[in-house]
């Protein structure tokens, strides 16, 4: 890797470790400077602007966590890859000790109701993360082991809206039990109870 290259990809790593600590709107390219130790010319020779920055650092987010799901995701039966990758959410937040919440959570509200290109490329993450969702619990419902009073979609969104209001729960308390309670109950709640 070239020097080039190895401090734009350490400008990337860092920013994101601000980024999901402070938000977007709250990490200035001043305290980028400063938690990388690059000049402000090699920042900008880098990237033009903070939403450049930031688009890049939401892009390898979005690679590294969606990576991380699916070696995550284990078991034999499509439940067992549903609830697996429920857990995984749920340690990969608990190894950060609920600190930060979640990076996309996180900046999705501060971009939503924009056209703005990281609004964009935030609404993707969640629309993968809900098909990802969706597939699995299609699956377990054809498998007879999910729910089918609500449509699979649906059950899809409503597990990443519990998963990121609990993740936004537990920053706020620092508490991770409350996290693991509530993914216990999204497990509980996706069963088939017939």
């Amino acid at each position: 890797m070239k020097k080039g290259q190895i401090t734009r990809d350490k400008v990337i790593q860092l920013s994101m470790d601000l980024i999901h600590a402070r938000g977007v709107g709250n990490t200035s390219m001043n305290d980028i400077i400063s938690a990388t130790g690059v000049k402000k010319g090699n920042l900008y020779f880098h990237f033009s602007s903070k939403e450049e920055l930031a688009l890049e650092v939401i892009d390898r987010a979005r690679r590294q966590y969606g990576e991380y799901l699916n070696s995550a995701v284990s078991g034999t039966t499509s439940i067992e890859k549903l609830e697996s990758l429920i857990d995984a959410v749920v340690s990969f937040h608990v190894k950060r000790k609920v600190k930060g919440g979640c990076i996309f959570g996180n900046t999705a509200l501060e971009t939503g109701g924009t056209d703005s290109p990281l609004h964009l490329l935030i609404r993707d993450v969640f629309s993968r993360w809900a098909g990802q969702i969706e597939s699995l619990i299609q699956q377990a419902v054809e498998d007879g082991a999910a729910r089918n009073d609500i449509p699979p979609d649906v059950l899809a969104r409503t597990i990443i809206a519990l998963l990121e209001g609990a993740i936004m729960l537990a920053k706020v308390s620092g508490r991770k039990d409350e996290l693991i309670q509530c993914a216990d109950a999204i497990k509980a709640m996706i069963k088939n109870q017939h």
